[in-house]
C-alpha cells in the first residue's frame, strides 16, 4: 500500500468514526441521556449528548 493510499484510508476511517459518534449522539439526544466523554486531560466527563453533538461538530470544522 502506497502512502497516499494509506492516507486516504484513514481519512475514511476518521470520518466513519466521525459520522458514527454523530449518530450515536442524535439517538442519545432524542433520548435525553448523557454521554460520557473525555475533558481536555483525558479525564472522562458526564455532559448531554447536546452538548456532546455541539464539540463534535467544533472538530469537524477544524
Amino acid at each position: 500500500m502506497s502512502e497516499q493510499e494509506e492516507i486516504k484510508l484513514f481519512e475514511r476511517i476518521k470520518e466513519n468514526i466521525r459520522q458514527t459518534q454523530k449518530t450515536l449522539f442524535e439517538r442519545k439526544a432524542k433520548l435525553d441521556e448523557p454521554v460520557v466523554v473525555a475533558d481536555n486531560n483525558g479525564e472522562p466527563i458526564v455532559v448531554t449528548a447536546q452538548e456532546a453533538l455541539k464539540r463534535l461538530e467544533a472538530i469537524a470544522k477544524k
